[in-house]
């Protein structure tokens, strides 16, 4: 067994050291000051010292020389300096290699083999005998190109499948070349580390691009779901579904537009549920006064009645309807083109009290027939830009309303006032009022309150939804107050 002699003041050191070269199969020997070292090499078989430069006691310099002079023991130096002049004088006393702290203790055990492998494949003069090379014809390249004057090294496999370098070099006298010398290293160890290197690149290698495929599958699973759910959506909605909502977790690009197909879907799925209402409750209201007529004349063809009084009473009626469902067609036509914005919206300065005043005018008869008072009150003199013929139209539906909603003896008013830079138009009346559950609903198409749906105050069903339309084109808004029993005040503003 190869015995190691480990020579170190810092014991843990030593202790580390010996473990790992006792599991290398090597017999350690320790010793921590210089007097210790040369005590341990003096009485035992040391086939390698391992040698700290800075001992206490003899240091690591005068340890090798001890050393050398009885015998050339293999020595590696050891030092935490790593100085030039350290490494020169180390060399020059005999010492086979140097190692700086600190170090990679599987690189000084690969140092260690390398030295001893050294000192077993060159014998030393004193302990073997070189007869084996005497009448030794060596024929290697190596040797032959040195002979020729150049330095050569090459690598070689042996019969024992040992790796090993051939370094010659020629010894040249005045030019001549006199003898090669020839070093001869094993390189086994170098070849098994490349090994090893290589296999663990080619594990890591492996291990990395598994790695990469199963991550890439996830994250292609991640980034494709939710443009699969999307896709899915959308040709359900293709079919007609419009109720499709797809899930929105994240706050990057898919998320938003998963959050603005959700809106879009919810946009179509609320039109197209406005859109079948309005078909049907436009059908309704067309068939209703095409029912009173159809009846009406029926009953005239039918009765064989010869009375004119009779026929200009049925006849009265039919026209009546006939107003009606031509007011309906008309009030469908307005609130399509001002829902499409076909209406074109032209504002010009306009004295707001004279709109007042001309709606007021054009609505008295309709006011003193139902016994109405109707009244206006305009705060100072404004003047405000406006589509004249739209807030006309406006106001006209809005009066219109309370008139037919006010019972005998009660008031109408009609105010203008211009309030935090917007002007400000009210129309008031001391009606039945609106039930609260019912005022949200107001603005829409063919509601009305009157659940009876009276020709006498109910109307076409469509003139707040035209007041809420125009208002909107005029880039206004419109709010409702209603106490029942006392009365309702619709509110106008309009931005300067």
């Amino acid at each position: 067994m190869t015995t190691v002699l480990v020579v170190d003041d810092e014991q843990l050191l030593v202790k580390g050291l010996k473990r790992s070269l006792e599991q290398e199969g090597y017999k350690v020997l320790t010793a921590h000051d210089g007097f210790a070292a040369v005590e341990v090499f003096g009485n035992e078989k040391v086939d390698l010292i391992v040698l700290d430069i800075m001992l206490p006691g003899l240091n690591g310099l005068e340890v090798c020389s001890a050393v050398r002079r009885e015998k050339n023991t293999p020595i590696i130096m050891l030092t935490a300096k790593g100085e030039d002049v350290d490494r020169i004088v180390g060399l020059e006393l005999g010492a086979d290699d140097y190692v700086v702290k600190p170090f990679n203790t599987r690189e000084l055990i690969a140092r260690i083999r390398a030295v001893l492998r050294r000192a077993q494949t060159g014998p030393r003069e004193e302990d073997v005998d070189e007869s084996w090379l005497q009448n030794r014809q060596l024929r290697h390249r190596e040797v032959v190109s040195a002979l020729a004057g150049s330095s050569t090294a090459g690598f070689h496999r042996l019969g024992d499948n040992e790796r090993v370098m051939y370094v010659a070099v020629p010894v040249r006298q005045d030019k001549a070349v006199q003898g090669v010398v020839m070093l001869v290293v094993g390189v086994n160890d170098i070849y098994e580390t490349l090994n090893q290197v290589a296999a663990r690149m080619i594990l890591v290698s492996v291990l990395s691009a598994l790695l990469a495929a199963v991550l890439s599958l996830a994250l292609a699973g991640v980034f494709t779901r939710p443009v699969n759910r999307l896709t899915r959506a959308v040709r359900h909605m293709e079919q007609g579904r419009l109720d499709q909502r797809v899930p929105t977790r994240s706050e990057d690009e898919l998320g938003e537009l998963a959050r603005a197909f959700n809106s879009m879907s919810s946009r179509l799925e609320q039109t197209e549920r406005h859109r079948r209402e309005f078909i049907a409750n436009a059908s309704h209201e067309l068939r209703s006064p095409l029912s009173s007529i159809k009846a009406l004349s029926q009953a005239l063809v039918d009765s064989g009645e010869k009375d004119p009084a009779m026929y200009r009473e049925y006849l009265r009626d039919i026209d009546s309807e006939m107003d009606r469902l031509n007011r309906l067609v008309e009030n469908l036509l307005q609130l399509a083109r001002m829902e499409e914005q076909e209406l074109q919206v032209h504002k010009e300065e306009q004295e707001v009290a004279g709109v007042v005043i001309h709606v007021a005018d054009f609505m008295e008869p309709l006011a003193a027939a139902r016994n109405v008072r109707l009244t206006t009150a305009v705060s100072g003199r404004p003047v405000w830009p406006l589509d004249r013929d739209l807030v006309i139209r406006v106001l006209f539906n809005l009066v219109d309303n309370a008139i037919r909603y006010t019972p005998a003896g009660g008031e109408v008013r009609i105010e203008a006032e211009v309030r935090r830079r917007e002007l400000v138009l009210r129309v008031r009346d001391t009606g039945e009022g609106i039930p609260e559950a019912d005022q949200e609903h107001v603005f829409d198409r063919f509601y009305r309150v009157d659940k009876a749906r009276s020709m006498a105050t109910g109307g076409t069903g469509l003139g707040l939804a035209i007041v809420r339309q125009a208002v909107g084109l005029h880039g206004g808004r419109i709010t409702v107050e209603s106490i029942p029993g006392k009365g309702t005040a619709f509110e106008i503003c309009f931005p300067k």
